[in-house]
């Protein structure tokens, strides 16, 4: 850490001189604008280049690292988490139909990515999303509309004997994925870029919540997905109203959990949000009943109704998870 002294000029005025190395690092010049930005912790942020484009990140994937789709695609997600916005694929040779079907996957997948220039050796990636364009909060409350919209469809699914829905479910849980990383990409830009935050109407504090929240999010988007694969096992079983009824009651009080922790945090209610973790726990203490109680009785589809109350109670642990995330950054709220 370099030590300045502040002066004062004018009688009023005071001023810290900016480091030589730092100025022409920047390729700062007299009178060009620099950003001042408070941070939580009372520290003040200098950036340069406010008035320019976001800075170019290439990020190049030389074809001769890889042999399989699956590797190029978990490389071209890393990328798109990682805040590159520029993502080329090069090959010594013709590129093979299986890298065209892979970056075809990763767009579709991701938001804001598009072939912008395309060669027999050379695909280029590049990124068209304004960071202040996709809030947080909006992402946010999207991924937790989905989520439970998935899991409603998930138990109606059972009770009209629908396949095609519950396979339905399953494939959403992409949409949830696909926000989630968006999501850690506008994390990983504000980490490199804070002069960011004013545009994304967020400080790195609260955007490392909301980086939180949404990974608990993607969780329970795996857990309702474990659930529509179990229905769709018991599609064609016969089974007791009761216990068709059990499934919907244990699917509703998780999901007014869920949605409650939610609600906690977007409404910046602490004590919402201890009462939903108190929830957590008497919810849980009811799943490992009932679990306990199902596997005595012995009728048939007992393992899948099981497990859809397994991961029941795995969106309700979630939930808790979520309040405590909320009560962590409110507590500094309110101080």
């Amino acid at each position: 850490m370099e030590i300045r002294k502040v002066q004062v000029t004018g009688g009023s005025s005071f001023i810290v001189s900016l480091p030589k190395e730092w100025i022409k690092a920047s390729g700062i010049h007299k009178n060009d604008p620099v950003g001042l930005i408070m941070q939580p912790d009372g520290s003040l942020t200098v950036t340069p280049g406010i008035s320019k484009k976001a800075a170019e990140r290439r990020k190049v994937f030389d074809l001769n690292r890889f042999d399989h789709a699956d590797i190029l695609f978990r490389s071209l997600i890393g990328a798109y988490v990682a805040g590159y916005n520029i993502i080329e694929i090069v090959s010594p040779g013709r590129i093979p139909s299986w890298v065209h079907k892979t970056v075809r996957k990763f767009t579709q997948r991701t938001v804001g990515q598009e072939v912008s220039d395309q060669t027999d050796k050379k695909i280029v990636i590049r990124d068209l999303l304004n960071p202040g364009e996709m809030p947080f909060a909006s992402t946010l409350r999207r991924m937790g509309v989905i989520v439970a919209g998935m899991q409603r469809d998930a138990v109606f699914a059972l009770k009209t004997r629908d396949e095609g829905l519950a396979e339905d479910v399953i494939l959403r849980d992409r949409d949830v994925n696909r926000l989630y990383w968006l999501v850690a990409r506008q994390f990983n830009l504000l980490l490199r870029n804070v002069s960011l935050s004013r545009e994304m109407g967020v400080d790195i504090e609260l955007a490392l919540i909301y980086l939180q929240i949404s990974r608990v999010i993607e969780r329970v988007g795996d857990h309702v997905v474990k659930v529509a694969e179990s229905i769709r096992s018991l599609m064609y079983t016969s089974l007791e109203k009761r216990m068709i009824d059990l499934i919907e009651i244990k699917s509703r009080e998780s999901l007014d959990i869920f949605e409650g922790s939610l609600e906690s945090f977007f409404e910046k209610d602490i004590v919402k949000a201890n009462t939903r973790i108190s929830d957590v726990r008497e919810f849980v203490e009811k799943c490992n009943d009932v679990s306990g109680w199902l596997f005595d009785l012995g009728v048939s589809g007992v393992v899948s109704i099981g497990y859809c109350v397994e991961n029941f109670r795995r969106v309700g642990e979630y939930a808790g998870v979520i309040s405590e995330n909320a009560i962590n950054y409110l507590v500094n709220e309110e101080l």
